[in-house]
Order: structure tokens, then C-alpha cells, then sequence
């Protein structure tokens, strides 16, 4: 027996599925000659030669269902007999390896009484289908032998044919049964006078020395009624757990299609599931991360004192972040180095393209910061021009243009990869996800943007306005900065001097003015480095809090409006008739599975509930 995966796609096969529908057509509600089943099962009807191409035989089964009080509860499958030499114009050599696989498909279930008719007057060493049987059936439990056509048995052959029923030779575990069906006189006889005519032929000698239980119809009938109670309460329990599983077999298969979706209130209730549960998730999956500028966002290393020995130590860089980092946010590497498609190629208008983040320079910031005042020099008596520290922000800076637009560009990589993830998840039906991704993907690349513009906005204010801030750290930092350059320059001229217990440093007041004497432009550049880089320090740390606060977080993660929260209940409810249809509609084959299933759960369970009964 073909497993329920072979049947359903069996069953919802494109040529099986025309030929329901031809058949269909037939209007089957009438009397269909013989020829119109044949031309749609691909035979040739009785009478019809075989033409090009056609076979005389079919995988497809005619069926003919009797029904009535006093019908059995019996299914009789007439399978082709077999042949080992083809004819021509009626079978072909393809025909005959189809008959035998045939056969052997339908006597290997277990549950099937395989009944070997062979006619009386035939050698039966010579019948193949005694050692398929056998082959099928090893134990003999469920074969059983029918003779035909003893009545042109020759005189003399009779006790040959006789032997076989009373199991001197050819033993069969079940034995043999004998029938004499009608013959081309016999066609206009009622089944009565039928029987009553066997009768009589089985009552003459030598076939009246027979047991009646086997020979005629009605003795087969018993025989084989008694066989199918053998049967059924030996396989009951197998056919129990085959019941219980295949109908969790159509159930899981059934379930894998998601509830029915023919009318809009069932198409929007599926999508409104799949809406909270994708924001049940999603509730449970946020996070955000952001570093890189914190560590190579300024362009020069600041001093970590105030001489202008360029073999000082740098700072800021705790982790050795003087070598280069690579941000890549929309295209991955193949094995041999070439850029592979990008994943999400609709994103490549929204978010930064690759962007290789060099580390900061190591050249000596102070001669940088004199180049630059000397560039920008005006008149004024000792101090710099206001426009200057803006200016040397802003180089100090340009890194962070683009770290920022990058880590907003990974963000947004993030934030969609986890929305495509987890769509392909919640949507076992491609069909349905791929129409709920084309319907979403207009909005959240909207929803990028709006985070990629407001980046620009805050790094627009950042760098590009006045350098301002109230954080007290920054004047702390300016202190600082003044009093260790101040300590540096006096720690030469120091003498040590006892007190008591205690050695102390000690500098003379005139050794302290002539240590802090330096000339205007030297002053002016140690002074702009004091105050670029407690300025740099403090803006740092609120540009990149407000970065990750607003940009990301805000637009992108936790807010409102972010990507995360588009696919909601509400933005379910204002989806029109045609997108509901368009996202959650069935198209035909679904329509058609679902419908199958259906159909062979109600008849699994009918069976179960017959077998309790």
C-alpha cells in the first residue's frame, strides 16, 4: 500500500487532476458507455485496436461500486493475468512489466486475500502467479487457490485437477476452491439459475466426490468470508495504529496549510495571528550595540601630555584600535574573495555600501593644531579666532559620519534579517509570506530612511554647528588638562626639601615663571589641544548615546514607528479586501490538497469509528 505522502501527491498530481475533470464532464449521474471510461483512463476500448502510443492497460482503476442490504462488505480488485509473450497490435512488452508490477503492488499488503484463478485444464506448474503469491505471502496465510473451467477438463485429466483440491499436490495452506462460471450459452441465465447449474455439474461424477465447502460460488463466498474475519482480526491492531497513523499524518499535513482561507474574515484572522505573534517575539528580541566610534572615531591620536615629543605614547586606543576596522553592511565575500550578491539587494538604496574605517593617525596632534592655527590666523592679541575650533572639530571628527551611517546601516541589516527570519518561521505557506513581505517592504524601507535622515541630522548638529555643551565634565576636563601641563613643565625644576619626617618637591617662585613662559603661537596651540580634547571627549559620549538612543533604538528598535512595530494588529485591520486576498487567498492547489485531506480524515475517522463499533 502506497504511503499517505505518495497518495497525496498522487492525488494532487496536474495530469491525475485532468483527468477528474474529464471524467467530470462525463456526467456521471447518467449511464457512461464503456468506451468514454476507457478513453479517459488512456486505453482502448473494447473492439478498438491499440493505437500509437496508447496502452491496453492502466495504472488507473475503473471502479464499480454495488450497493444494497444484502451486498458485501467486500472490495474485489481484477487485476490483469499474466503473460510472458507480447501480442501484437493488443500488448506490447511495456504492458506486460506493468501488469506484473501491478500485481505485485496490490498482493504485498498484508491485508489483501490474494486469490491465484487459474483455469483447471492449465498445467499449474506453469503459472507465475503461485510463486509471486508465494513470494508475497510466504506463510500462506492469505492465498488461496480458484480453479476454473473444469467442465472442458479431458477425460482422464480430471483426477490431476482433483488432487489440487483435495491438497495431494500443489498444497496450498488454504487449499483450493472450484467454480464453474457461465459460458457464451450461459450469458442470459439468472444468478439462481447460475448457481442451480454449477450445482448440478459439481453433483455428476468425478467432481461429486469434492467436499461441497469447495466447489461452487457460493461454498468461495463463505470460504472467503471466513478468510476476511481471519484477517481482519489479525491485522486489527495494525490497522488501529494505521488509522491513528495516517489521520495524524493528514492532521500534521492539514495543519501545515494553516486554517482555511476562502472568505476575507478567515484570511484577516490568519494574518492576525501571524501579527501578534510576530510582536510576541519580536518583544522578546530586543537589543542594540554600538563601539566602534568610542574607540577610532577621531581622525588624530590626542596627546596623553603636553610636550611635543613625537614618541610619546597615544591614547584612547585601549584595545590596540590603531589597526584599521572593515564595515560591510550590505554585500558578503565568497571563498575566493569575490563580493557575492547581496542577501537583500532593496536595501542597497537605503544604507550605506561598504566603508572601510581606517584607525586614527599617530602623527603628532600638536603640529596639526599649529598648522591649522597658522592657516586661520587673524588679527588678535594672543588668543585664536572663534571659527578655528569648529574647524579642527570637524576634522577631528569626519570619521564619525561614516561609523555612524555604518552601525545604523548594520542595524538596519539587523532589524530586516530578523523580520525576514522570523516571517519565514511564523509562515509555513511560501506562497503567503512571500505576498506578506511585498505588502510590508514599502513601508519599512520607508522606516530605514527615516532612521538613515535622522543620523544625518544628528551628525549635522553634531559637527557641523557650534561646539557647545553644559556638561560640567568638560570644564573638568579643561582644568585638568591646564594643571598637568602646568605640572609637567615645573616637575624639572623641583628640589627636594626635608620636613620633618616627610621629603617634599619643592619650586621657586621665579623658576615657576620662567618654566610657564613659552611664546604666543606654542600657548595658543597647547591651549586649543586642552580644550579639543575635553570638548571631544564630552561630545563623544552624547553623540554616540543619542545615536543609539534615537537612531537606532528609537527608529529602528523600540519606537512606535520602528520597522519592529509595522507588523501589528492594527496595520492588519486597515489592509483592504484585495491585499487580504492577495496575501492570505488560496490559490488552486492548496485549495485542492486542503480539500483532499479533508475528505480523507472524514474517511479515516469513519473507519476508526466502525472499527470501535
Amino acid at each position: 500500500m502506497a504511503s499517505a505522502d505518495e497518495q497525496l501527491k498522487r492525488l494532487t498530481d496536474p495530469s491525475l487532476l485532468d483527468k477528474i475533470d474529464g471524467l467530470r464532464k462525463l456526467n456521471v449521474s447518467e449511464y457512461i458507455p464503456l468506451h468514454q471510461a476507457c478513453d479517459a483512463m488512456g486505453i482502448p476500448a473494447p473492439g478498438q485496436s491499440l493505437a500509437p502510443g496508447l496502452s491496453t492497460f492502466s495504472d488507473d482503476i475503473l471502479t464499480i461500486e454495488l450497493s444494497g442490504p444484502s451486498r458485501q462488505l467486500l472490495s474485489i480488485i481484477d487485476v490483469p493475468g499474466i503473460f510472458r509473450t507480447p501480442t501484437y497490435g493488443v500488448t506490447t512488452k511495456e504492458d506486460m512489466t506493468l501488469v506484473q508490477r501491478m500485481v505485485k503492488s496490490y498482493i504485498k499488503d498484508s491485508r489483501t486475500i490474494i486469490l491465484g484463478v487459474i483455469p483447471a485444464p492449465v498445467d499449474i506448474a506453469t503459472q507465475e502467479i503461485l510463486s509471486m503469491a508465494e513470494e508475497a505471502d510466504p506463510l500462506g496465510q492469505r492465498t488461496l487457490g480458484v480453479l476454473t473451467k473444469p467442465d472442458p477438463v479431458d477425460r482422464g485429466g480430471e483426477d490431476h485437477v482433483i488432487d489440487l483440491v483435495l491438497g495431494t499436490k500443489n498444497k496450498l495452506n488454504l487449499g483450493y476452491c472450484m467454480v464453474r462460471n457461465r459460458g457464451q450459452q450461459d450469458k442470459s441465465l439468472s444468478m439462481t439459475d447460475r448457481h442451480e447449474k454449477e450445482k448440478q455439474f459439481f453433483n455428476t461424477a468425478p467432481w461429486s466426490t469434492l467436499d461441497r465447502e469447495r466447489v461452487g460460488v457460493p461454498a468461495l463466498q463463505d470460504r472467503l468470508r471466513e478468510l476476511l474475519v481471519d484477517i481482519t482480526r489479525r491485522e486489527f491492531p495494525n490497522v488501529k495504529h494505521e488509522l491513528d497513523k495516517r489521520i495524524l499524518d493528514c492532521e500534521q499535513k492539514l495543519k501545515s496549510l494553516g486554517p482555511a482561507r476562502e472568505t476575507d474574515n478567515q484570511q484577516r484572522t490568519l494574518i492576525l495571528d501571524l501579527a501578534a505573534k510576530f510582536q510576541e517575539i519580536t518583544s522578546h528580541a530586543l537589543d542594540a550595540y554600538y563601539d566602534d566610534v568610542w574607540l577610532k572615531g577621531h581622525t588624530i591620536h590626542f596627546s596623553k601630555s603636553t610636550t611635543r615629543n613625537g614618541n610619546e605614547p597615544a591614547t584612547e586606543s585601549p584595545d590596540g584600535a590603531d589597526q584599521a576596522v572593515t564595515v560591510d553592511t550590505s554585500h558578503s565575500t565568497s571563498e575566493t574573495g569575490e563580493p557575492e550578491d547581496p542577501k537583500f539587494p532593496e536595501l542597497l538604496n537605503v544604507i550605506q555600501g561598504p566603508w572601510r574605517c581606517p584607525a586614527p593617525q599617530s602623527d603628532n596632534i600638536f603640529d596639526w593644531i599649529e598648522s591649522a592655527y597658522r592657516t586661520s590666523r587673524v588679527f588678535e592679541l594672543g588668543t585664536f579666532d572663534p571659527s578655528l575650533l569648529p574647524i579642527i572639530f570637524q576634522e577631528q571628527s569626519k570619521k564619525w559620519d561614516g561609523l555612524a551611517l555604518a552601525y545604523i546601516s548594520n542595524v538596519i541589516c539587523a532589524v530586516h534579517s530578523f523580520t525576514d527570519d522570523l516571517l519565514s518561521t511564523l509562515c509555513p505557506d511560501r506562497r503567503v509570506q512571500s505576498n506578506l513581505w511585498t505588502t510590508l517592504i514599502d513601508e519599512l524601507l520607508e522606516r530605514y530612511e527615516k532612521a538613515m535622515s535622522h543620523t544625518r541630522f544628528i551628525l549635522h548638529m553634531e559637527r557641523k554647528g557650534i561646539p557647545l555643551t553644559t556638561n560640567h565634565y568638560f570644564n573638568d576636563g579643561l582644568q585638568k588638562a591646564r594643571l598637568e601641563r602646568l605640572k609637567s613643565a615645573l616637575k624639572g625644576q623641583a628640589v627636594a626639601i626635608q620636613f620633618g619626617n616627610e621629603h617634599r618637591d619643592m619650586v621657586k617662585v621665579d623658576s615657576v615663571v620662567s618654566s610657564v613662559q613659552t611664546g604666543n603661537i606654542e600657548h595658543t596651540v597647547k591651549d586649543i589641544h586642552a580644550i579639543l580634547k575635553s570638548y571631544y571627549k564630552v561630545a563623544r559620549k552624547g553623540f554616540v548615546d543619542v545615536v543609539c538612543m534615537q537612531a537606532a533604538d528609537h527608529f529602528l528598535v523600540t519606537g512606535c514607528e520602528s520597522p519592529l512595530r509595522l507588523f501589528t494588529p492594527s496595520f492588519v485591520h486597515r489592509l483592504s479586501l484585495n491585499s487580504l486576498i492577495l496575501i492570505a487567498g488560496e490559490d488552486v492547489v492548496s485549495k485542492r490538497t486542503r480539500n483532499v485531506l479533508e475528505h480523507e480524515i472524514k474517511c479515516l475517522k469513519a473507519g476508526k469509528k466502525l472499527l470501535k463499533g
